[in-house]
């Protein structure tokens, strides 16, 4: 049995001084441990644009393995480019899940569009690491998972896991819209998929 003490906050983006991409937020942390140090992927945002709209860029900072209190590393750049005009991650990469593959680093992540009636679109897609999960290059344009006639709205949330060589993604899926307050707000449920290992 786990007896967890809170320690406090270890990092605060708004801390960091010279990278306009990570103004606030640190959400959804994924972690990968190393020899020397342990990596946190997160996401983050810069300050919203005129219209008072955001994106969201993925990053990592690296803990001392000894003494994960003392931040050794963060990146300096996010570890995935914004997606081009129109497509699924053209705002945002929210969040990202990660996970070792022999030589290379696969990071599932979720990314989102705008809309009009309702906040997003959000369908999952798939990074890959060949540098130690410093930079990620992605699959494609498009999402590997992706809306269906059962999964119609959001799918976002990815967490990869692999239990005696069967991979799994657990995910969540917006099952319906409702107006709450005038604002729209999305029902979800929790799913996962068993997926082949990416060649």
């Amino acid at each position: 049995m786990f007896k967890w003490k809170k320690l406090g906050r270890v990092f605060n983006p708004r801390d960091v001084v010279g990278l306009s991409w990570m103004s606030d937020y640190a959400q959804a942390p994924a972690v990968l441990i190393f020899d020397e140090f342990v990596r946190v992927y997160f996401s983050c945002r810069p300050l919203p644009d005129i219209e008072s709209k955001y994106v969201s860029y993925s990053a990592f900072v690296d803990f001392n393995r000894h003494n994960l209190l003392e931040i050794i590393n963060l990146c300096k750049k996010p570890i995935l480019e914004l997606g081009e005009l129109g497509t699924f991650d053209e705002f945002g990469t929210y969040p990202v899940s990660v996970i070792r593959d022999v030589d290379r680093i696969l990071a599932y992540y979720a990314g989102w569009s705008r809309c009009e009636s309702v906040h997003s679109d959000v369908a999952i897609g798939l990074a890959i690491s060949k540098d130690g999960g410093e930079t990620f290059a992605k699959l494609g344009k498009g999402p590997i998972l992706s809306y269906t006639i059962d999964e119609p709205f959001i799918l976002s949330g990815p967490k990869i896991r692999r239990f005696n060589d069967q991979w799994y993604l657990w995910y969540i899926v917006g099952k319906k819209w409702i107006e709450n307050n005038g604002r729209p707000e999305i029902v979800y449920r929790i799913r996962y998929g068993i997926f082949k290992r990416w060649n």
